[in-house]
């Protein structure tokens, strides 16, 4: 089954934004030259898939623990899938995303004992997190491997040129270019992505397939997911509706949730514009946001990634003699009540004035995670430019980090 979008609830026209939304998909490559490597999911590999497929065989052959180093865009791609599908036969730890004490303790700590290996991915290797993390994270490698094994254990992905490929020549580590074209938030199929995913033993080539079918679907059909999801946000956009929640009933897409949430809001947030993305799992959050969204404002839109098929079965088993009151319940897969709970959500809402979207996929795999990671970045730059806003660049990000050197006395 192919990802399909529906929609309930309170709902604006939106024949004429769908077709605005082919030309600005069209017009990518010449509007934005430099920054849209991304649109074609192969060639964003940019020739490097077998030195991936070959380096995570490797790994996966030497180590059991892959500590990814990178921040926003650099780790929240990979994140999103390895959490959603789980790594197989390697532990993945994230590090580079904090600069709380604690927290880099815990990473350290944490890796005792584990035969390790490193991806530090740094487009520019001036951001603070991941700077400091690997040089904190290439001392306590230092201290247990020697120069041989630091060169086969730690690849280094950034900006030819930059002093992390010159470190990566000095010490003998594989560089992987980071791709200049598609930028931090637009590397979900590039290396810096797909590395971590084949370290994790998960398959590559399929969620590339699922990608290029999300982009083959885009150019061929008339009705496709990606031109649906952003004119019909931007419709509601429009109508007052500043809010959107990305919501499932999966708890294992919540860093698919995040990264979505960086993508728009990084994409999005500019010259007092943008739709606020915000993110929840239900249905546990249905028990904090919920009355919120059930009755709050009408400012609010929420989009629902929904799973037909979960992969699990767990029968809830008969229990008369408790008199728990759950007899209703007997035999019933938590497959079937999550679905109900989901169904009943949607319908809740909508019927309350919110307007819903619900993003179904077959299962959780490989290929969807491509289908859905596709469809949202092809979205998100059509829909950026509905807005009147540049879908690619993120001026506002810098400003702390102009402030936060002045106060480090970079």
């Amino acid at each position: 089954m192919q990802m399909k979008m529906e929609c309930f609830g309170p709902q604006a026209d939106t024949a004429a934004l769908e077709k605005q939304c082919r030309a600005l998909y069209a017009g990518l490559p010449v509007r934005y030259d430099g920054v849209t490597g991304w649109l074609d999911c192969m060639t964003a590999t940019e020739g490097y898939l077998d030195a991936v497929k070959e380096k995570a065989k490797e790994w996966r052959e030497i180590a059991d623990t892959l500590v990814v180093v990178g921040v926003g865009g650099s780790n929240q791609a990979a994140r999103g899938v390895i959490d959603a599908l789980g790594a197989r036969g390697m532990d993945v730890v994230w590090a580079g995303n904090t600069l709380s004490a604690y927290e880099l303790q815990r990473t350290l700590e944490r890796l005792e004992g584990r035969s390790v290996v490193m991806h530090v991915i740094a487009k520019n290797f001036e951001t603070l997190e991941p700077g400091s993390h690997y040089r904190v994270l290439r001392r306590y490698m230092e201290q247990r491997y020697d120069e041989k094994e630091m060169a086969r254990r730690v690849v280094l992905t950034g900006t030819v040129g930059s002093r992390l490929h010159e470190m990566a020549k000095e010490r003998g580590h594989l560089f992987l270019p980071f791709p200049v074209p598609s930028g931090g938030r637009y590397t979900a199929f590039t290396v810096v992505g797909l590395l971590p995913i084949a370290a994790a033993g998960l398959d590559v080539d399929a969620y590339l397939r699922g990608g290029m079918d999300m982009q083959r679907r885009i150019l061929e059909e008339e009705n496709n997911p990606a031109f649906a999801y952003a004119a019909w946000r931007n419709a509601l956009g429009s109508a007052g509706f500043d809010t959107e929640m990305l919501v499932s009933f999966e708890p294992r897409f919540e860093r698919l949730a995040r990264w979505w949430r960086q993508l728009f809001g990084e994409s999005e947030g500019k010259d007092g514009k943008g739709i606020f993305p915000a993110y929840s799992i239900y249905s546990e959050d249905l028990h904090s946001i919920g009355q919120y969204v059930q009755a709050g404002p009408r400012r609010m839109l929420e989009t629902f990634i929904c799973v037909r098929n979960d992969g699990g079965c767990v029968p809830v088993p008969e229990d008369k003699a408790a008199r728990d009151g759950f007899d209703y319940l007997d035999g019933r897969d938590f497959t079937f009540i999550n679905d109900a709970a989901q169904r009943a959500t949607i319908a809740a809402h909508s019927e309350g004035g919110v307007p819903c979207a619900v993003l179904t996929v077959e299962r959780v795999d490989e290929y969807a995670m491509g289908q859905l990671y596709y469809m949202f970045m092809a979205a998100c730059a059509v829909s950026g430019q509905l807005l009147g806003v540049n879908p690619f660049d993120q001026e506002g990000v810098e400003a702390y980090k102009r402030s936060m050197f002045a106060i480090l006395g970079k």
